[in-house]
């Protein structure tokens, strides 16, 4: 451990500044700040969860990954007893997050770091950390949306299934590449953050998720990623994306619908439970909760600009895909988008 690095009882103590808390099923984040530096800590309900977390990080370095590295950490029950749990101290990735206005260079290199990540292999279709398993959302679409498309088009989207069933499975992938997860440092490098969403998956459908990202929606900034990613991945992952880029970009497309849905019905639940407390609320608290009620509003909006967007990939590359089989990923979504801006 570096001599300039705390105690973990110091990071969990009272003389830190705590600036964000998260929480999911199995694992907490707490982002700190002590004696002028910044530290992530991450709380554990399983020993073994976080063993297997710290291995993945481990793993990112090796892979020569720019990434958190593990400052400090309970290591024994004793520790863990005195702490309160299983306890991983991060350290904080300097950058700035990735933006709309992405430059190419950096797209570049976040293939080149998706490359290095997707080259890590593991056991198939499973999460590190979450009680999921990544699925192929053909079916649930077809379910919800199989009305707005011809029979050719539902063929399509079986046969499509079928294909992406045959595909391996085994890739280390990030699982929330949002751009506030992509760090951009120095000469346009890139780094990544968060990973209590790392899945093993196929690799080529979080490829495709992350030409439809919000920074990554202009040819220039799409082909640089693409380059980047094939210039540095093995050949077999190039191979299934040369022969299967359709199948991943309408089954990332698919998933990144159902994810925006289950945000709009999980912040909708968040907006109705702080508008039921802000009626009891004294005077002096009716402001601060108004203004979490006009943030959780704003991103509901971004959130149903980005439904919209992604169901219309996901209905409208079908024919295009049926009209020109052999079609490049990038021109595809460039007509997707040329259509899209034409929707009223």
């Amino acid at each position: 451990m570096d001599s300039r690095t705390p105690d973990l009882r110091d990071l969990l103590g009272k003389r830190v500044r705590i600036l964000h808390t998260k929480r999911r099923l199995s694992i907490q984040k707490r982002i700190v700040e002590f004696e002028q530096q910044t530290y992530v800590l991450h709380f554990f309900l399983r020993k073994s969860t976080k063993e297997r977390f710290e291995a993945a990080v481990r793993r990112l370095q090796e892979a020569g990954i720019s990434a958190q590295h593990v400052c400090a950490g309970t290591r024994s029950r004793r520790e863990a007893l005195r702490a309160g749990g299983h306890w991983l101290a991060l350290s904080f990735l300097p950058g700035t997050p990735l933006t709309r206005k992405a430059h190419p260079k950096a797209l570049a290199a976040l293939g080149g770091t998706l490359a290095k990540l997707n080259a890590i292999e593991g056991a198939a279709a499973g999460a590190l950390f979450e009680r999921r398993r990544p699925v192929l959302p053909h079916e649930a679409y077809l379910s919800l949306n199989g009305a707005a498309h011809t029979p050719e088009e539902q063929r399509w989207i079986e046969e499509s299934l079928a294909r992406m069933r045959r595909l391996p499975a085994n890739q280390l992938t990030h699982g929330d590449l949002y751009g506030s997860n992509i760090i951009e440092q120095d000469d346009h490098a890139i780094g990544l953050i968060d990973y209590e969403l790392m899945t093993y998956d196929v690799s080529g459908i979080e490829l495709a998720a992350t030409l439809m990202r919000p920074f990554c929606r202009q040819s220039a900034q799409r082909q640089s990623l693409l380059q980047g990613y094939l210039a540095a991945c093995p050949a077999a992952l190039a191979d299934i994306w040369q022969r299967h880029a359709a199948d991943l970009v309408f089954t990332a497309a698919t998933r990144l619908l159902a994810a925006r849905q289950k945000r709009i019905r999980h912040l909708a639940i968040r907006d109705r439970l702080l508008a039921a407390g802000e009626r009891v609320l004294p005077a002096s608290m009716r402001t601060r909760a108004g203004d979490r009620r006009a943030a959780i509003t704003r991103n509901i909006a971004s959130a149903r600009e980005n439904e919209a967007y992604y169901r219309h990939i996901a209905r409208t590359m079908i024919g295009l895909c049926l009209a020109e089989p052999a079609i490049d990923p990038v021109r595809l979504l460039e007509q997707c988008d040329a259509l899209f801006r034409k929707t009223p």
